[in-house]
Protein backbone atom coordinates (compact mmCIF):
# COMPACT_ATOMS: atom_id res chain seq x y z
CA UNK A 1 0.00 0.00 0.00
CA UNK A 2 1.76 3.38 -0.89
CA UNK A 3 2.30 6.67 0.86
CA UNK A 4 -0.60 9.31 0.63
CA UNK A 5 0.58 12.62 -0.69
CA UNK A 6 1.90 15.03 2.45
CA UNK A 7 -0.95 17.48 1.87
CA UNK A 8 -0.35 20.59 3.37
CA UNK A 9 -2.78 22.99 5.13
CA UNK A 10 -4.44 25.24 2.46
CA UNK A 11 -3.21 28.76 3.87
CA UNK A 12 -6.69 30.99 4.51
CA UNK A 13 -7.30 34.15 2.40
CA UNK A 14 -7.47 37.21 4.23
CA UNK A 15 -11.27 37.73 2.85
CA UNK A 16 -12.09 34.55 4.39
CA UNK A 17 -13.65 34.91 8.04
CA UNK A 18 -11.40 33.46 10.62
CA UNK A 19 -8.46 34.01 8.61
CA UNK A 20 -5.29 36.49 10.25
CA UNK A 21 -4.08 39.54 7.98
CA UNK A 22 -0.36 39.18 7.54
CA UNK A 23 1.60 41.60 8.89
CA UNK A 24 1.93 44.91 6.88
CA UNK A 25 -0.56 44.39 4.73
CA UNK A 26 -3.16 47.20 4.93
CA UNK A 27 -7.19 46.82 4.70
CA UNK A 28 -7.57 49.32 1.41
CA UNK A 29 -11.38 49.28 1.92
CA UNK A 30 -10.66 51.16 5.54
CA UNK A 31 -8.50 53.72 4.58
CA UNK A 32 -10.99 54.39 1.52
CA UNK A 33 -14.23 55.75 3.47
CA UNK A 34 -11.47 57.89 5.83
CA UNK A 35 -12.01 61.49 6.14
CA UNK A 36 -9.74 63.18 3.49
CA UNK A 37 -9.53 66.24 5.88
CA UNK A 38 -9.46 70.30 4.82
CA UNK A 39 -9.51 70.24 1.27
CA UNK A 40 -6.80 72.64 -0.26
CA UNK A 41 -8.11 76.31 -0.54
CA UNK A 42 -9.19 76.95 3.13
CA UNK A 43 -13.33 77.17 3.56
CA UNK A 44 -15.17 76.68 0.21
CA UNK A 45 -18.51 77.43 2.35
CA UNK A 46 -17.60 80.82 3.22
CA UNK A 47 -15.87 81.95 -0.36
CA UNK A 48 -19.60 81.14 -1.60
CA UNK A 49 -20.93 84.96 -2.45
CA UNK A 50 -24.65 83.39 -2.79
CA UNK A 51 -24.33 81.76 0.60
CA UNK A 52 -22.50 84.91 2.52
CA UNK A 53 -25.55 87.24 0.82
CA UNK A 54 -27.79 84.79 2.79
CA UNK A 55 -26.41 85.24 6.02
CA UNK A 56 -26.31 88.85 6.05
CA UNK A 57 -29.55 89.46 4.76
CA UNK A 58 -30.69 86.69 7.58
CA UNK A 59 -28.49 88.54 10.17
CA UNK A 60 -30.03 92.04 9.07
CA UNK A 61 -33.90 90.72 9.69
CA UNK A 62 -32.92 89.51 13.46
CA UNK A 63 -31.72 92.83 13.73
CA UNK A 64 -34.78 94.76 12.09
CA UNK A 65 -36.77 92.13 14.40
CA UNK A 66 -35.06 93.41 17.80
CA UNK A 67 -35.71 97.25 17.08
CA UNK A 68 -39.38 96.00 16.41
CA UNK A 69 -39.89 93.93 19.37
CA UNK A 70 -37.88 96.79 21.52
CA UNK A 71 -40.47 99.36 19.88
CA UNK A 72 -43.39 97.29 20.70
CA UNK A 73 -42.11 97.04 24.19
CA UNK A 74 -41.48 100.55 24.88
CA UNK A 75 -45.06 101.35 22.94
CA UNK A 76 -46.91 98.98 25.61
CA UNK A 77 -45.08 100.59 28.58
CA UNK A 78 -46.17 103.85 27.32
CA UNK A 79 -49.55 102.67 26.80
CA UNK A 80 -49.54 101.53 30.47
CA UNK A 81 -48.45 104.64 31.44
CA UNK A 82 -51.24 107.20 29.95
CA UNK A 83 -53.39 104.48 30.68
CA UNK A 84 -52.24 104.91 35.00
CA UNK A 85 -51.90 108.96 34.36
CA UNK A 86 -55.82 109.06 32.64
CA UNK A 87 -57.38 107.07 35.33
CA UNK A 88 -55.02 108.90 38.07
CA UNK A 89 -55.86 112.49 37.12
CA UNK A 90 -59.36 111.52 35.28
CA UNK A 91 -61.29 113.89 38.13
CA UNK A 92 -58.67 117.22 37.51
CA UNK A 93 -61.03 119.11 35.78
CA UNK A 94 -63.98 118.49 37.51
CA UNK A 95 -62.14 118.87 41.11
CA UNK A 96 -60.41 122.48 39.72
CA UNK A 97 -63.84 123.55 39.29
CA UNK A 98 -64.88 122.47 43.02
CA UNK A 99 -61.75 124.24 44.55
CA UNK A 100 -63.85 127.63 44.36
CA UNK A 101 -66.97 125.95 46.41
CA UNK A 102 -64.32 124.64 48.45
CA UNK A 103 -62.96 127.99 49.21
CA UNK A 104 -66.36 129.59 49.36
CA UNK A 105 -67.37 127.02 52.20
CA UNK A 106 -64.04 128.02 54.19
CA UNK A 107 -64.58 132.03 54.19
CA UNK A 108 -68.25 131.52 54.51
CA UNK A 109 -67.14 129.36 57.83
CA UNK A 110 -64.61 131.75 58.56
CA UNK A 111 -66.65 134.95 58.88
CA UNK A 112 -69.83 133.86 60.56
CA UNK A 113 -71.67 136.74 61.60
CA UNK A 114 -72.12 136.76 65.41
CA UNK A 115 -74.69 135.35 67.37
CA UNK A 116 -75.74 133.01 65.04
CA UNK A 117 -76.94 129.47 66.21
CA UNK A 118 -74.17 127.68 67.09
CA UNK A 119 -75.60 124.14 66.61
CA UNK A 120 -76.66 125.39 62.87
CA UNK A 121 -73.24 126.59 62.56
CA UNK A 122 -71.70 123.39 64.28
CA UNK A 123 -73.74 121.38 61.31
CA UNK A 124 -72.19 123.75 58.74
CA UNK A 125 -69.16 122.93 59.82
CA UNK A 126 -69.75 119.22 59.46
CA UNK A 127 -70.82 119.45 55.73
CA UNK A 128 -67.98 121.56 54.52
CA UNK A 129 -65.60 119.06 56.35
CA UNK A 130 -67.53 116.03 54.48
CA UNK A 131 -67.71 118.03 51.42
CA UNK A 132 -62.90 118.34 52.25
CA UNK A 133 -62.73 114.88 53.12
CA UNK A 134 -64.46 113.67 49.61
CA UNK A 135 -62.25 115.56 47.62
CA UNK A 136 -59.18 114.27 49.03
CA UNK A 137 -60.35 110.78 48.89
CA UNK A 138 -59.80 111.77 45.07
CA UNK A 139 -56.07 112.30 45.76
CA UNK A 140 -56.78 115.84 46.75
CA UNK A 141 -54.44 117.39 49.52
CA UNK A 142 -53.57 121.07 50.81
CA UNK A 143 -49.99 122.10 49.94
CA UNK A 144 -48.19 123.44 52.77
CA UNK A 145 -47.47 127.12 53.16
CA UNK A 146 -46.63 128.85 56.20
CA UNK A 147 -43.20 128.59 57.41
CA UNK A 148 -41.83 127.11 54.26
CA UNK A 149 -39.04 127.96 51.92
CA UNK A 150 -41.24 129.26 48.96
CA UNK A 151 -41.13 126.63 46.00
CA UNK A 152 -41.57 128.64 42.90
CA UNK A 153 -43.24 125.07 41.66
CA UNK A 154 -45.87 124.73 44.31
CA UNK A 155 -46.56 128.83 45.66
CA UNK A 156 -47.07 132.26 43.67
CA UNK A 157 -45.61 135.00 45.52
CA UNK A 158 -48.16 137.57 45.28
CA UNK A 159 -47.07 139.95 48.54
CA UNK A 160 -44.12 140.71 50.75
CA UNK A 161 -43.14 141.76 53.71
CA UNK A 162 -40.02 143.27 55.30
CA UNK A 163 -39.13 141.56 58.30
CA UNK A 164 -36.05 140.53 60.43
CA UNK A 165 -37.84 137.69 62.32
CA UNK A 166 -38.00 134.97 59.24
CA UNK A 167 -34.79 134.42 56.92
CA UNK A 168 -35.76 135.72 53.61
CA UNK A 169 -37.60 133.87 50.96
CA UNK A 170 -39.93 132.40 54.33
CA UNK A 171 -44.12 132.23 53.17
CA UNK A 172 -45.12 134.25 56.41
CA UNK A 173 -49.04 134.43 55.22
CA UNK A 174 -51.28 131.90 52.79
CA UNK A 175 -53.64 134.57 50.84
CA UNK A 176 -55.44 131.38 49.05
CA UNK A 177 -54.79 127.76 50.02
CA UNK A 178 -53.32 125.94 47.12
CA UNK A 179 -53.61 121.72 46.44
CA UNK A 180 -52.31 119.36 44.62
CA UNK A 181 -53.46 115.92 43.06
CA UNK A 182 -51.66 113.25 43.84
CA UNK A 183 -48.41 114.46 42.80
CA UNK A 184 -49.48 117.09 40.56
CA UNK A 185 -49.80 120.81 41.41
CA UNK A 186 -53.70 121.27 40.72
CA UNK A 187 -53.48 125.39 41.94
CA UNK A 188 -50.35 126.80 43.31
CA UNK A 189 -50.89 128.79 46.82
CA UNK A 190 -50.91 132.30 46.51
CA UNK A 191 -48.36 133.58 49.67
CA UNK A 192 -46.73 136.22 50.93
CA UNK A 193 -42.95 136.21 51.29
CA UNK A 194 -40.42 137.56 53.66
CA UNK A 195 -37.63 139.86 52.67
CA UNK A 196 -34.69 141.17 54.87
CA UNK A 197 -35.55 144.97 56.56
CA UNK A 198 -34.16 147.67 53.80
CA UNK A 199 -30.83 149.42 55.75
CA UNK A 200 -31.27 152.97 56.59
CA UNK A 201 -29.41 155.56 55.10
Amino acid sequence: MGKKPNMSPKPHSPDQPGGETRQGVVDARASSTADPGPQPGGQPDAADPELQAARDEVQATFAQYQRLAADFENYKRRTRQELADRTQYANEELLRKLLPILDNFKRALDHAPEGIDRNWFEGIKLVARQFEETLEAQGLAAIPAVGEKFDPAQHEAIASEETDEHEEGTVVAEIQPGYRLHNRVLRPTLVKVAHPRALKS
